[in-house]
């Protein structure tokens, strides 16, 4: 689970910017909303962000991908990082800039940071906390006069100096540590921990025009266990009036090794014979059902469908599901209902799973399962810079509704429309 993130220098983040998950002292629903990782430390499971178009909400989900990507995707000599400064000021477009995330993996923390720019890591490090102290696992440093990094472990980690040079000589200047172990054989047990987090517990940020739902039928093609009793219930809570989810296949020969995607696809059985696969959805109407493919379905089946395939993923693997405009060819109801089944699950199943999205619905303020240390905007600064932050930072009466504040202005992030 993420404790908090930290973003500074980086595409419409100029000063840092924090995003937290530890939950306030609000007793509301925290069975739902909050997962106890310490005696000490609830986090939340949901966060959710509001702004104007162009404010840099999913910015922030740009930028928790972009540290997912460089740490799993290793480079080539000159291959260049990917970082994007903040670019509407002088001096930052030359500066680096800097990521910092703190993780639960089970009820261990994590904190893994990373300073970078365009063509070099200039600073990583990763501490975590074996008991309430915290121990170092490395610290890498970049040194300009060598060109190089200089790379030391704490005391309390167990690695050979041959595992040590091993590892370094995989991890070039402009790839993280976490990246160059994917490349070894090197068993070391913490690191490794985190760039499976990475790998598995962290989605890969979900935009409009992601083509959700072929994940989704592939794992019903496929026959993963529980993935079609679960989306057929979920549909037929949310009134789709889906009855069954289909699967005809043909044999077909093959002589390119043609292939595509699960859905209307054509999987391969072997060398030179082919499945065509065709998914057919089973409506209930007018006391009678209905057969009718893929095709025939809306934008908004398909992108609901996709989300119950993410939904019951990150519930099984307890990780973060990341999605940019959630309501996205969906009903309002539909997607207030998406985040109740959501906590729903996630609290049934006592997974340590998060949902973080950015959202234009602004009715979902109006809800009851919504509490202030969930809600985030940002803002557009004078200088085009997002400022972030939360509705817990404000004093609001309890009587007072979350809605009517915002559409009057009271908290900000909201766009400045002009007289037409």
């Amino acid at each position: 689970m993420i404790a908090e993130f930290k973003v500074r220098n980086f595409l419409s983040f100029k000063e840092e910017q924090i995003l937290s998950f530890e939950a306030s002292s609000d007793k509301n629903l925290q069975e739902y909303h909050c997962v106890e990782v310490n005696p000490d430390e609830r986090i939340l499971r949901v966060a959710m962000i509001y702004g104007a178009n162009a404010s840099g909400k999913s910015n922030l989900l740009l930028a928790i991908d972009f540290l997912r990507e460089i740490s799993l995707i290793s480079k080539n000599r000159d291959e260049k990082t990917g970082f994007i400064p903040f670019r509407f000021d002088d001096t930052t477009i030359h500066e680096p800039g800097s990521f910092k995330i703190s993780i639960y993996i089970k009820t261990i923390k994590y904190i893994y940071s990373v300073v970078l720019d365009a063509d070099l890591i200039y600073e990583e490090k990763l501490v975590y906390y074996p008991g309430k102290q915290p121990a170092t696992v490395f610290h890498r440093e970049h040194n300009i006069n060598e060109n190089d990094y200089i790379l030391k472990t704490g005391s309390t980690i167990k690695i050979s100096p041959v595992e040590l040079a091993v590892l370094k000589s995989n991890t070039l200047n402009n790839m993280t540590l976490l990246s160059g172990l994917s490349k070894t054989n090197i068993k070391f047990s913490v690191l490794q921990s985190v760039y499976d987090w990475f790998s598995k517990s962290l989605s890969e940020i979900i935009r409009p025009a992601h083509m959700l739902y072929r994940q989704t039928i592939s794992n019903i093609v496929n026959n993963e266990p529980g993935f079609k009793q679960f989306v057929l219930e979920s549909l037929e809570n949310a009134d789709f009036n889906i009855a069954d989810i289909q699967v005809d296949s043909e044999g077909i020969q093959y002589n390119n090794g043609q292939t595509g995607y699960a859905g209307y696809d054509i999987v391969s059985d072997n060398t030179e014979r082919y499945e065509r696969k065709q998914v057919y959805f089973i409506h209930n109407a007018s006391g009678k059902q209905t057969r009718l493919s893929i095709n025939l379905q809306s934008s908004g089946t398909l992108q609901y469908i996709g989300l119950l395939g993410k939904l019951k993923s990150i519930i099984d693997n307890s990780s973060v599901l990341n999605v940019d405009e959630l309501e996205n060819s969906l009903h309002p109801d539909l997607v207030n209902y998406f985040i109740n089944n959501f906590l729903y699950h996630s609290k049934k199943e006592n997974a340590q799973s998060q949902f973080i999205f950015t959202t234009h619905n602004v009715g979902l303020l109006a809800e009851d399962f919504v509490r202030k240390d969930i809600v985030w905007f940002t803002e557009k600064k004078e200088d085009g810079s997002t400022h972030l932050f939360s509705l817990d930072d404000f004093d609001i009466r309890k009587n007072l509704s979350f809605l009517k504040a915002y559409q009057a202005g009271k908290f900000g992030a909201v766009p400045n429309l002009g007289i037409i």
